[in-house]
């Protein structure tokens, strides 16, 4: 993941303020910065931590805070104050806790790496200060002069000024591996048995059952998502396709007028809703609430008392004769929602007309081509797989084909429409034609209604199983070595 400058200069630059106004008290002596800098903070079974390297710990943690709350205040959430007391403790709990793990991973001989992790760690380190370098070129250095060593030297300097440098990845990245080799200690000697296989087939396959049963789409999403099945609703086919895709010219041309397209269609469909929900309103017998009052009054406000009486009598008639209907428009004519309709609908109209001829013509280019494959693959003794192979354009089809349903939400409906006709398996499509291109579809198979086989999701299971043992034992460990742990705090010694 890559790291965003921006919001790092802004917490880099509030913490160094708090760090400054909270580290230095008011203490007015002068003091030897090196000698001050070597002052023990907390000392963790014989290990002592000096305030030169808690300031880190402590820099690191408001970082962190300041970044939750930009991420609050970027999604319109409240956001926490940062309190640098409560930063200042949470530094002492974490500097505790890294220090106890990395103790007892070297006490286990986990810190020893092989070649092959060292160069992973790395490798991961160089790519992820190369990203850093990369945003600071382009963030700072976009129209420099300078290049070659010259220019990545000054692109280095800046990155270390703005807290990244190669050393730091390599020590966060060598503690991601202490911490999954932790992990992996601990799960030494679990066992997964097949009594915990099988109760915990049975629970997955009595939810799947009930959640199919409400929303047999969520099959479909399971499988489309690769992940395991423990139950199959029934009425699910299987449809392979061969997409042959509009030219990449009139897609995107299409794209465009469908872009302008779209705020015609809200303008219409708002103006339609409008006019419902006045009518609606009108010929409504029962209390409005505040907002429907609101709306229905500034919506007829330029009728008299009399009209608007006319309105609501001639709108709840359920015949009208040739008088009243004049008379109905011509008070609808006074009102902005019918005033706006036709010209509402006019745009959209003759935007809808471009659209339409634009996408014949985009078709009319790709006929010649889906007529050649179509005869292909209705040819007698054909290879509908082997022609996938060669002629599909669509290269996100599952190798089994879609998952299909009359539940199904997740395809455009003309394709789901076309898969669902197909009467038996075997049964090809005519080409069904959506914004993507020609669709020929092939019904391939029928799901068998019912729970999964154990062996087919055994291993998903089992995985499942022992991480969560894991977890759980895991948790134990570092909650006993924490609670063994000699320590000594000195948390004075931060406000000298």
């Amino acid at each position: 993941m890559k790291s965003s400058l921006y919001p790092r200069q802004i917490a880099l630059a509030a913490l160094l303020v708090a760090a400054v106004l909270f580290l230095s008290g008011c203490n007015l002596i002068v003091k030897d910065p090196a000698v001050d800098a070597k002052q023990v903070i907390i000392t963790i079974n014989g290990e002592n931590v000096t305030k030169e390297e808690f300031v880190r710990y402590y820099n690191n943690t408001y970082e962190r805070k300041m970044q939750e709350q930009q991420l609050y205040q970027q999604y319109g959430l409240p956001a926490q104050p940062v309190r640098p007391e409560q930063v200042m403790e949470e530094t002492f709990e974490n500097t505790i806790k890294d220090k106890v793990l990395h103790q007892k991973a070297h006490e286990l001989g986990l810190d020893e790496m092989t070649e092959e992790e060292t160069a992973e760690i790395n490798k991961q380190a160089e790519d992820s200060f190369q990203n850093i370098k990369d945003q600071v070129k382009q963030f700072y250095f976009q129209n420099s002069e300078l290049e070659g060593e010259a220019l990545e030297a000054e692109i280095t300097a800046k990155a270390k000024e703005l807290g990244f440098d190669l050393e730091t990845f390599q020590q966060s990245v060598t503690e991601s591996k202490l911490h999954e080799k932790l992990h992996a200690y601990a799960g030494e000697g679990i066992e997964v048995t097949q009594e915990d296989i099988q109760a915990k087939f049975e629970e997955k396959v009595a939810k799947a059952k009930e959640d199919y049963a409400n929303n047999p789409a969520g099959f479909g999403t399971a499988i489309t998502g690769n992940q395991p099945t423990y139950y199959t609703p029934a009425g699910y086919r299987a449809v392979r396709q061969i997409l042959v895709k509009l030219n990449a010219e009139d897609e995107e041309a299409i794209k465009a007028l469908e872009a302008e397209l779209a705020p015609l269609k809200s303008a219409l469909d708002t103006t339609t809703v409008d006019i419902n929900r006045i009518e609606a309103l009108v010929k409504s017998e029962e209390e409005l609430e505040d907002a429907d009052k609101t709306f229905k009054a500034e919506q007829l406000e330029a009728l008299s008392e009399e009209e608007a009486a006319q309105f609501a009598d001639l709108l709840k008639k359920d015949t009208l004769s040739e008088e009243e209907q004049q008379a109905l428009s011509a008070i609808k004519a006074k009102l902005a929602p019918y005033t706006k309709l036709p010209e509402a609908q006019t745009a959209y109209d003759a935007k809808k007309a471009e659209l339409d001829a634009l996408l014949d013509k985009a078709f009319a280019a790709i006929q010649d081509k889906t007529d050649e494959i179509y005869a292909k693959v209705t040819a007698e003794d054909a290879d509908f797989d082997a022609l996938v192979k060669e002629y599909n354009e669509d290269l996100g089809q599952p190798e089994a084909g879609y998952p299909v349903h009359e539940s199904t939400s997740t395809f455009v409906a003309a394709f789901k429409e076309g898969a669902m006709a197909l009467e038996k398996v075997g049964d090809i499509s005519q080409p069904i034609r959506t914004n993507f291109g020609y669709h020929i579809l092939r019904y391939a198979k029928d799901y068998e209604e019912g729970e999964a086989k154990l062996e087919d999701v055994k291993d998903a299971i089992e995985k499942e199983i022992f991480s969560a043992k894991q977890d759980e034992k895991y948790q134990e460990l570092e909650t006993k070595w924490l609670v063994e742990a000699e320590v000594t705090r000195y948390p004075e010694r931060m406000k000298d």
